[in-house]
């Protein structure tokens, strides 16, 4: 039967999430030899390798990436019992910045059902563009981040990957015999140049007719009529419907948001983050 230490779990998320043993032991105030030893122990009690080396540092095999789910899970409950039978809860303020396609939609469950479990703790919802976020992350302004992965340069805990769908108000008429109207992201936006790429990538004549610079503007320009805006399909409103790719319109865009976490952050902020990534479909790149 397995003992599976949770001190060994917790430097091994930490390896995984930092991706190098050095930065996880300042991350965890250790040495790096004992860091090292911790893992080389669950290794062997587990009879698989967790990392391998790259050209990035240490990338999880596949057997890392099994583990990491259940060492998240028994982290938690660890956690959550010890709190439970000493008559504590979680309390603290975290500071959480999230890509508001995020927030509309994923978002809101999530927070409700940790909220309902840990009623201490008080959350600042930070929403803001892509660019925004990253840049009061890397100033330490925010404990977590949930932003496009190209804005931030470092290792996702997590990624969730989706597809902005062309999108169009339900009664209008499409014809490719003239230019496309295209309501499209503002320049500061990560998703404009894969937007524009797959536009490119097809014979199609087509034109800019809008710039939307949020999440609502773009919904209120596609309802209104004003042309064809790509989307993530859960904020795609009732009376607007997608275009169909095969019929010589442009493809779904590819895009990924990343679950980040502040090295130092206070322990509800971890809570918290592990709690996003246990209760979605992220999943590790």
């Amino acid at each position: 039967m397995l003992e599976l230490d949770p001190y060994l779990l917790r430097a091994f998320l930490t390896v995984a999430e930092v991706g190098t043993v050095n930065g996880a032991a300042l991350s965890l105030n250790r040495t790096q030899a004992a860091v090292s030893m911790q893992i080389r122990k669950l290794e062997e009690l587990l009879g698989s390798d967790l990392f391998e080396r790259s050209s990035k540092g240490l990338e999880l095999t596949n057997n890392g990436v099994l583990l990491t789910p259940y060492a998240r899970e028994i982290l938690r409950l660890n956690s959550e019992i010890g709190k439970r039978l000493n008559g504590k809860m979680i309390e603290g303020r975290v500071r959480l910045g999230v890509v508001e396609d995020f927030a509309a939609t994923r978002l809101i469950e999530i927070l409700k059902s940790f909220r309902d479990q840990n009623p201490k703790v008080d959350i600042d919802i930070i929403v803001e563009p892509n660019k925004r976020l990253a840049a009061m992350f890397e100033n330490e302004k925010l404990d977590i981040v949930v932003c496009d992965t190209t804005r931030l340069n470092r290792k996702p805990t997590l990624v969730w990957s989706d597809r902005l769908l062309w999108v169009v108000r339900s009664d209008m008429v499409i014809s490719t015999s003239s230019p496309l109207p295209i309501i499209m992201f503002e320049e500061s936006c990560p998703w404009r140049t894969p937007a524009l790429t797959a536009l490119s990538g097809h014979d199609l004549q087509w034109k800019i007719v809008c710039e939307a610079s949020t999440l609502v503007a773009m919904a209120t320009a596609v309802r209104v009529g004003i042309g064809i805006g790509p989307m993530i399909a859960a904020t795609i409103p009732e009376d607007c419907r997608v275009l169909d790719h095969a019929a010589g319109l442009p493809e779904p865009v590819e895009v990924s948001i990343g679950l980040y976490s502040r090295t130092g952050a206070p322990g509800e902020a971890r809570y918290l983050s592990d709690f996003i990534a246990q209760q979605s479909d992220l999943r590790r790149p």
